[in-house]
């Protein structure tokens, strides 16, 4: 399940569980491997920002990627960067651009909510309800834009009543993310500690989960750190 077809929390939780989530198992010397379980990040067997650089000339093949990869932020980069290709084909075929004007924009105003786990854990549902449209968020306070989006967005739409972010016309979505992060993250910790039998936590070895992009599940060992230190990623 791709983030904008999250219609409910758990939906939104679980998809995040099953991208982000970190699977830990015993070793036989008493340390701890933890392998991110990765999905949604590939497409087929390539690291999606991999993938996506063989899309660069094929701007509605590009545009779906970055969607089908959303809340990440160089989704939304990557996804911005289509639709200006896209608008700058039609335009100068003369031919009507509004809409993928209107999609650019939108995107800008999702992107404009909270940052990215804070959206990330939120169904797509919830945003897809808000008001997003030019005219009550207005343009030029959207980080993902640039100054020519601003421009023609200008010559295309009325003057909006007022120029904002999502966050600060609908705050909750940043609020009850954090939250529900938190949560998560407290039960992820209280999970990790179960793992642990406290008479031989210092001998305890670790082993971090290396990034995505070198494939999934390898797990370089790291240097040995205290108990606290080690799992939450203090002192490297």
């Amino acid at each position: 399940m791709i983030w904008i077809e999250t219609r409910t929390q758990e939906e939104a939780s679980h998809r995040r569980e099953r991208m982000w989530g970190t699977n830990w198992t015993a070793t036989p010397d008493g340390g701890l491997v933890g392998r991110t379980n990765g999905e949604g990040l590939f497409e087929g067997d390539r690291f999606w920002a991999d993938a996506i650089k063989d899309t660069r000339d094929e701007p509605e093949q590009r545009l779906a990627m970055a969607i089908r990869n959303l809340p990440l932020p160089a989704a939304f980069r990557e996804a911005a960067i289509a639709l200006r290709a896209i608008i700058r084909a039609k335009r100068k075929a003369t031919d009507l651009f509004e809409h993928r004007l209107a999609e650019l924009h939108r995107l800008a105003a999702i992107q404009s909510l909270a940052w990215y786990d804070d959206l990330d854990i939120a169904p797509f549902s919830e945003v897809a309800a808000l008001d997003l449209s030019p005219g009550v968020i207005g343009w030029d306070l959207l980080p993902l834009l640039n100054m020519t989006d601003r421009k023609l967005m200008a010559e295309t739409w009325p003057t909006p009543a007022r120029h904002a972010t999502g966050e600060i016309l609908y705050p909750a979505i940043k609020r009850n993310g954090a939250a529900l992060l938190r949560a998560q993250r407290e039960a992820q910790r209280l999970d990790w500690l179960s793992m642990l039998d406290d008479d031989d936590a210092d001998a305890v070895t670790v082993l971090a989960p290396a990034p995505l992009a070198q494939g999934r599940g390898a797990s370089p060992r790291v240097k040995r750190r205290g108990l606290f230190a080690r799992l939450f990623g203090i002192g490297r």
